[in-house]
């Protein structure tokens, strides 16, 4: 295992594009007491997400102790597993909302694979201001995943997810599992996961790279990724690199 090297640079990029167009994410103007607001489309009969939904696999189930969350179906047809109920939701239902610490994970429900679904998922406030870095820092390492090769790591996923105010859920089975899941995450992503050179966020995909490098710089183990140039140079060596036709 070793920490990720980004294969992209789309740090800037809005809306964000990713696995063929299965997956495109935006930004739009921000309602007060909220956050963010992405605009979001899933293509699930395009790229990777076609391959992944014909395995029967779905994103990772997942809570957030601190944010409560909105999802808004404009288009098509969506479904959210809360604490592994499924609930398929379209415009008609208006906003779902799902309180911290809710297990919980969206996709475009089965059986609808060939509609274009666009929705909007916002959040309320919270004292991390980097939930875009961590939806750009998420996709990326993922389409890197799935698309150029890049081993799947834990320790890599843990860094993010902890970074991003993100926690797996643990199995239903699992004893105080918000709890146990938080501190692997905290032990292993933030602190065990620096010491071994696992950065949470990489200049190469997020956007807002100094309020990223302020997040990090919180952490006595994260801080020494905080360095305010970087994406000025990893900017440059991409430039490089496209220029000479050479793959990062």
């Amino acid at each position: 295992m070793a920490p990720c090297k980004p294969r992209t640079f789309t740090a800037g990029e809005d809306p964000l594009t990713k696995f063929d167009g299965a997956i495109s994410m935006g930004n739009l103007p921000c309602p007060p007491g909220r956050q963010f607001l992405f605009h979001g489309f899933l293509r699930p009969h395009l790229g990777i997400y076609k391959k992944l939904i014909a395995n029967g696999q779905k994103p990772p189930t997942h809570f957030h102790p601190t944010q409560w969350e909105f999802f808004r179906v404009v288009k098509g047809h969506l479904t959210v597993d809360l604490n592994g109920v499924p609930k398929n939701i379209t415009s008609k239902d208006g906003e779902i909302v799902v309180p911290p610490y809710t297990h919980h994970v969206m996709y475009g429900t089965p059986g609808t694979e060939n509609n274009e679904v666009e929705f909007e998922v916002s959040a309320t406030e919270s004292e991390n201001p980097t939930d875009q870095a961590f939806f750009e820092n998420w996709y990326g390492y993922q389409e890197d995943v799935f698309q150029r090769g890049e081993k799947l790591d834990l320790i890599q996923i843990l860094a993010m997810f902890d970074a991003g105010a993100t926690y797996l859920s643990p199995p239903w089975w699992v004893p105080f599992r918000c709890f146990l899941s938080l501190w692997f995450h905290i032990i292993v992503g933030r602190w065990i996961g620096a010491l071994l050179g696992y950065a949470p966020y990489y200049p190469e995909w997020t956007t807002d790279w100094d309020a990223a490098c302020d997040q990090m710089e919180k952490s006595w183990f994260q801080r020494k990724f905080a360095v305010r140039d970087a994406q000025v140079k990893a900017r440059a060596r991409w430039e490089k690199q496209k220029g000479s036709g050479k793959a990062l």
